[in-house]
């Protein structure tokens, strides 16, 4: 009977515990400037997190080094429930393009939510033949010289997500990398390079004005606010191809499982309810909500996935 007592123990206290938390003011950091969609999702969750618990939750922007610098900082904080980190999909690819990270995503971190997933657009100037994404590649084919295009940087989500898609169909491509989304878009729209494959939200206001051609979105079904924009995936016939970026929530690791699936439950509530749903689809993403041990499984399979492509390509932020 003790034995049993003993072994239950454990248990019975961890709900209990997770009724508690949170125990005092908890840190959520943002590894991303103030604004970014990143980290207004982040903040999203952090408001919700806030209503439900009647706790105080505070987001610290600490940026740099493609978010590394906040995400280590997190890495190496007590797993007290009391610390998260706004993680995004440039965590799984920031694996193997930096080669001396002081952290592992997958030993060093507990996923506790996918907040959003922020598709990808293949988009051309208006001036372009193309129609799709499969004449866009013809089109391309047909060019000695092959294509330029623009992306957020080296190593970035768009630029490898661009990179899989013309390997894949046999393409040559130019990279010219800028310093974020917007100035890629800037370009593209003055029509001095050929295409990016960048997130939707940066160039769906264009794309509503007709300034930019959308030819494919990332996602597996079109998003609900562009329901004219075809899945690339499909279009293309390739079923494994869904380079849609992420943005989540993550807790050191070790963190109470208990507290980890009260965290991710209150996140799934608040995106259930339309009026936030609306406002996420707004922004150009789409609500996940993506959890605990199927969400960690899916960040395995996106770090495995990218770790190939930055290998195949050479890609290096050091």
């Amino acid at each position: 009977m003790n034995r049993r007592v003993v072994l239950a123990a454990p248990l019975l206290a961890l709900p209990a515990r997770a009724q508690s938390w949170p125990a005092g003011p908890v840190r959520i950091v943002s590894p991303f400037a103030p604004g970014g969609a990143s980290d207004t999702l982040g903040r999203f969750a952090t408001q919700a997190l806030a209503a439900a618990t009647g706790g105080t939750f505070v987001v610290e922007n600490r940026t740099g080094a493609g978010g590394n610098i906040g995400m280590e900082a997190v890495a190496r904080s007590p797993a007290d429930g009391q610390h998260f980190a706004v993680v995004a999909a440039a965590a799984a690819i920031n694996q193997t393009l930096y080669r001396s990270l002081s952290f592992d995503l997958l030993r060093d971190f507990a996923p506790v939510v996918a907040i959003a997933m922020v598709p990808n657009v293949l988009t051309v100037h208006p001036t372009n033949p193309a129609r799709s994404a499969a004449e866009f590649l013809d089109w391309a084919r047909r060019r000695p010289e092959g294509i330029t295009y623009g992306s957020a940087g080296v190593g970035t989500h768009p630029h490898l997500s661009m990179e899989d898609m013309l390997r894949r169909a046999g393409v040559r491509g130019t990279h010219i990398p800028f310093r974020g989304s917007v100035p890629a878009v800037t370009e593209l729209l003055a029509g001095r390079v050929d295409a990016t494959l960048e997130n939707l939200p940066p160039q769906s206001p264009f794309i509503r004005e007709g300034r930019l051609r959308a030819l494919g979105i990332s996602s597996r079904a079109a998003h609900p606010d562009f329901p004219e924009i075809a899945p690339l995936g499909a279009q293309l016939g390739w079923a494994d191809f869904e380079p849609t970026a992420w943005q989540s929530l993550m807790a050191p690791a070790g963190t109470p499982p208990a507290i980890l699936q009260r965290a991710a439950g209150i996140v799934q509530a608040a995106l259930r309810e339309e009026a936030n749903a609306a406002r996420i689809r707004a922004m150009g993403a789409i609500p996940s909500g993506l959890a605990l041990a199927e969400f960690g499984a899916f960040v395995r399979a996106e770090v495995e996935r990218w770790s190939a492509l930055v290998r195949a390509t050479g890609a290096t932020a050091e």
